[in-house]
């Protein structure tokens, strides 16, 4: 491959451009025409013939504003190395363009694939986010179980809290939703053990029911004590957390598709990490509803392959798992994420992480955005205004002396705003290699990629989600037939 990019091969600095033979030291040369690849990652260089790639257990951050291409040079070139590599990935597909332009690729090679469309709900794949708390919970891991019920309760919380300046009121409303998720744990059957068993329970009709239960229910229980914390509460004070509560789940009592599509499951999150999956998150980009169980999902996979991964004698997983994330800083706050980011490189998992700005990624994730950064070795940069990302950059980048002894950064601000997009220029930071401007081709310069349509997504006869009976439980608990959890 002819390294196009000469003028930035300079200087015996302290800093300077990375050389063409570090490159190819330091990442994986892949002929894109071969059947198997021997690794897969994001490009650092790629003509669409034959590509250099970062095959190792780094993670990815790459920073582009709107229209720099970020998904054409480098979401959807890595996903199709993913799959030539048979390794898997879970990937957020806001437009439902990286199920188009890789799904067939992923079944011409084998792959286990599932779609969780948010875009039209009855096409892809069903997911209940409460069957693996409750299956966990009733197999005797209640600690587990309870952590990640917690996660989904400050999904759903998340709007919430973000929209206002007294969390009381969210906070309050989330210890009735978990104790109210506990109560379907102990109690609801399988099939009831879904959203639409929770909104019925978060109603202001259920809440009488409720208060009358709890009465009898122990307080050094989770359940015990939120409930009796709401129910003991001044009545407005009360109606005000009814009304806070009714409006995280409202979601669940007005959209029936979406209840019956999240009660039930069709696949096995633990089988990520074991046999080839394509998992694709389809959600709308030009509205944020159903963001929060985007993450949900996200937290809940890596929680299950964790698991998964500890199973193994060398704590990993035997395939490995990518989470390719684009428009990362859209979604609510993942629980966890400098901790999920840091552990995940040795249990054989990788995240890509796609944002607009560095301000974006601060607004989501505040002091946790310089732990996130820190952990990701590889730097990708398209284009940016913000002057913030520029001067990172361009300071990460170094300076140098020139021959009259002035110091110059090796990149400027300006420059920085002048790579081409046409020509698929980005500067990437590699590791702790040298910095490189680099070509990368568009997604269309894959010959090797074309042919393979992705099927299209039918309509499933969804069934209707089975609710969990308040009254009959109350009547059954008063005439002792069952007896009152957490008593």
């Amino acid at each position: 491959m002819e390294y196009k990019l000469g003028k930035y091969q300079n200087l015996n600095q302290e800093t300077r451009w990375a050389t063409m033979e570090e490159i190819e030291r330091s990442s994986t040369h892949i002929n894109l025409y071969n059947d198997k690849y021997p690794g897969a990652g994001i490009p650092i260089i790629s003509d669409g013939h034959e590509a250099y790639v970062d095959s190792k257990d780094t993670h990815t951050l790459i920073f582009g504003a709107t229209g720099s291409k970020k998904t054409r040079l480098f979401c959807m070139p890595t996903i199709n190395f993913f799959i030539k590599a048979g390794e898997s990935f879970v990937a957020t597909d806001p437009k439902g363009e990286l199920y188009d332009r890789t799904a067939g690729l992923a079944k011409a090679n084998g792959y286990k694939t599932v779609v969780i469309n948010f875009r039209e709900i009855g096409k892809g794949d069903m997911w209940n986010p409460l069957s693996i708390p409750y299956e966990l919970y009733n197999s005797g891991k209640k600690d587990e179980a309870v952590a990640l019920l917690n996660d989904f309760v400050r999904m759903i919380a998340s709007p919430q809290l973000e929209s206002t300046n007294d969390a009381f009121w969210p906070e309050m409303a989330s210890s009735l939703a978990l104790a109210n998720l506990l109560l379907l744990m102990e109690a609801a059957t399988p099939e009831e053990a879904n959203v639409a068993s929770l909104a019925t329970l978060c109603t202001n009709a259920s809440s009488k029911r409720l208060s009358d239960l709890c009465k009898n229910m122990r307080t050094d229980t989770i359940a015990g004590v939120n409930y009796k914390s709401v129910f003991t509460s001044p009545e407005r004070t009360l109606q005000s957390i009814l009304a806070v509560l009714f409006g995280m789940v409202r979601i669940f009592i007005t959209q029936r598709n979406l209840n019956n599509m999240l009660s039930g499951s069709t696949i096995d999150i633990s089988r990520f990490g074991r046999e080839k999956t394509a998992v694709y998150l389809i959600i709308p980009d030009e509205k944020s509803t159903y963001h929060f169980l985007v993450t949900t999902f996200i937290k809940q996979a890596y929680e299950m392959l964790i698991s998964e991964a500890q199973k193994e004698k060398n704590r990993m997983l035997p395939v490995r798992v990518n989470f390719v994330l684009d428009e990362f800083c859209n979604l609510p706050k993942i629980p966890d994420m400098p901790s999920m980011i840091s552990a995940a490189r040795s249990r054989n998992m990788r995240y890509f992480l796609v944002a607009q700005s560095l301000h974006q990624l601060k607004g989501r994730y505040g002091e946790d955005a310089d732990t996130i950064k820190g952990n990701c070795e590889n730097w990708v940069f398209l284009t940016s205004k913000e002057l913030d990302l520029l001067n990172e950059i361009s300071d990460l980048c170094g300076s140098y002396h020139t021959a009259n002894g002035t110091e110059r950064k090796l990149i400027s601000v300006s420059e920085l705003q002048r790579l081409d997009k046409e020509k698929g220029e980005a500067l990437i930071m590699h590791a702790r290699q040298y910095p490189i401007i680099t070509e990368v081709a568009d997604i269309d310069s894959y010959s090797m990629f074309k042919g393979y349509p992705a099927a299209p997504l039918c309509e499933y006869e969804m069934p209707e989600a089975k609710v969990f009976d308040l009254e009959i439980f109350y009547k059954e608990v008063i005439s002792e037939i069952r007896p009152l959890p957490f008593s």
